[in-house]
């Protein structure tokens, strides 16, 4: 109960980080995505380099919008922390170029809420 009213999800499951791995990534749900986050920054085997990279790398996504201009592809994620971000966005320019995050109002995103979307 106390771990509840400190805002963690779902206390019976592993909320350690651990290392990317895209197999994993794609047959995972959003809380072992979640785990995988923070390894996943500066790291090559997180190709997002054009749309074809990305699926192979982390899968169809869990929605797409328009964003500024560019398509966007989130991925949902889980810290198991109520309130904290829960989509992992990936831009694509209109050369069909990937990065990882979103630009919107001016200021550069690696994580998103999807309610605030």
């Amino acid at each position: 109960m106390c771990a509840g009213c400190a805002g963690i999800k779902k206390p019976w499951r592993d909320s350690t980080p651990r290392q990317f791995s895209s197999a994993d990534w794609i047959a995972g749900d959003k809380i072992e995505r979640g785990r995988m986050l923070n390894s996943m920054f500066r790291n090559r085997d997180v190709d997002v380099g054009n749309r074809e990279a990305a699926t192979k790398t982390l899968g169809e996504p869990d929605f797409k919008k328009t964003i500024e201009n560019k398509e966007v592809w989130f991925y949902r994620i889980d810290f198991g922390i109520s309130g904290a971000m829960d989509v992992f966005p990936v831009s694509f320019d209109e050369k069909g170029r990937g990065s990882v995050g979103m630009v919107r109002g001016g200021t550069m995103s690696i994580a998103a809420k999807e309610s605030e979307l």
